[in-house]
């Protein structure tokens, strides 16, 4: 069995990583703004372009939008049920430290998930926008 100083130790190190972990989808919510600003803007100057490479820009911009739209989508993050902590309030202490542990590992667990697929699709915008630019600048130099 755990000692009183390893279970506060755990439980703290878990609420440390779970404030980081939403913090970290704080940030990709913040970068995913500018990748649909600069893909609005990819395709405005895309659209009098009857080139090939003006095509293949508004089609990578409108990819690279429809992408980080898809980040801002709202997600389920697990949380605690404050009511029924206080099932816990006549328990030993050691237990409900345990009980709170094995429930933030299990949500700390299934943020990442969330957190994956989030930043997966932030990836594939950034790198559809960066090749729709490039489009674009073939567009022009072409123009």
């Amino acid at each position: 069995m755990a000692t009183q100083a390893s279970l506060d130790l755990l439980v703290d190190v878990s609420r440390s990583e779970r404030q980081a972990q939403l913090s970290h989808f704080d940030s990709l919510d913040t970068k995913a703004g500018p990748v649909l600003g600069f893909s609005g803007v990819l395709i405005a100057l895309s659209e009098n372009t009857t080139s090939w490479a003006g095509a293949a820009s508004t089609a990578f911009a409108g990819l690279a939008a429809a992408v980080s739209v898809g980040s801002f989508w709202p997600q389920e993050f697990p949380s605690l049920d404050s009511v029924r902590l206080g099932d816990y309030a006549a328990s030993e202490l050691a237990f409900t430290q345990i009980t709170l542990l094995d429930t933030m590992e299990l949500m700390i667990l299934t943020t990442q998930s969330v957190l994956s697929v989030q930043a997966r699709r932030l990836k594939i915008a950034l790198l559809s926008l960066l090749i729709g630019a490039a489009f674009t600048a073939i567009s022009v130099i072409d123009g």
